[in-house]
């Protein structure tokens, strides 16, 4: 005897409407909810990022005596941040598939009820998210990201904050040679370190462009009525 998996569509034509419509309304609601404290968080090591980035740079600005290294120090720490930041929008991006998905396949289609939508796509896809949850991006697509909408350009102001303080502390630079030498860190001589601080925003900058092109167009879990496969996989 071959029993037959449960059809969405059958189940929802026995509930009561106004009850299958609470349900949904309430979930969305706490999708919401989780998007939104998650994308508190996402802020809070941004402007972290920008009061540290401010403060030791406006303190090593202030006498010309104090190292450069302390601008490179700055690098460090937003390194940290970005690693915390991306992990968090992972989990972020969890919730918002969630949002897009009630918002594309129930909202849409209540509003314009001639736009066929198949619930057995996006129901089950759903209801699998919710019993065994999973990350949607892998975590360097999630560090692009933030490099590219902040930690990039934060990676850039800081550099060019650094070759200010190389330029004019103690004294203004007579020639690149000066910058050059100025930049060593102990017994690391400049001509190391200036390369690689170089190479770094580089780096960042490849990083934030090749994840742009691999990262998936939106977060949707139906596309032309059949399920991501992305969804139901750990990549």
């Amino acid at each position: 005897m071959v029993v037959s998996e449960p059809d969405p569509e059958e189940f929802v034509e026995k509930q009561s409407s106004s009850d299958f419509t609470q349900i949904i309304t309430h979930m969305y609601r706490a999708e919401v909810q989780r998007a939104y404290n998650w994308r508190r968080r996402l802020d809070r090591t941004t402007e972290w990022s920008i009061v540290i980035l401010s403060a030791i740079t406006t303190w090593a600005f202030s006498d010309p005596q104090r190292g450069h290294e302390l601008i490179l120090g700055v690098l460090i720490f937003m390194g940290t941040l970005l690693w915390i930041e991306s992990r968090r929008y992972r989990y972020y991006n969890v919730w918002l598939g969630r949002i897009k998905a009630l918002e594309e396949n129930f909202i849409a289609r209540t509003l314009y009820p001639k736009d066929k939508v198949s619930s057995r796509a996006w129901m089950k896809t759903l209801a699998n998210d919710l019993r065994h949850p999973q990350f949607k991006i892998p975590l360097w697509i999630a560090v692009a990201h933030r490099l590219r909408r902040v930690y990039f350009w934060l990676f850039s102001v800081t550099t060019m904050l650094w070759l200010g303080k190389l330029a004019i502390h103690p004294y203004s630079i007579p020639d690149f040679a000066t910058m050059i030498e100025r930049a060593g860190i102990l017994s690391i001589p400049g001509y190391v370190v200036f390369p690689l601080i170089i190479f770094f925003l580089g780096m960042s900058g490849i990083i934030a462009y090749y994840g742009h092109t691999h990262e998936k167009k939106g977060v949707s879990l139906v596309e032309e009525d059949v399920v991501r496969d992305d969804w139901d996989k750990m990549t």
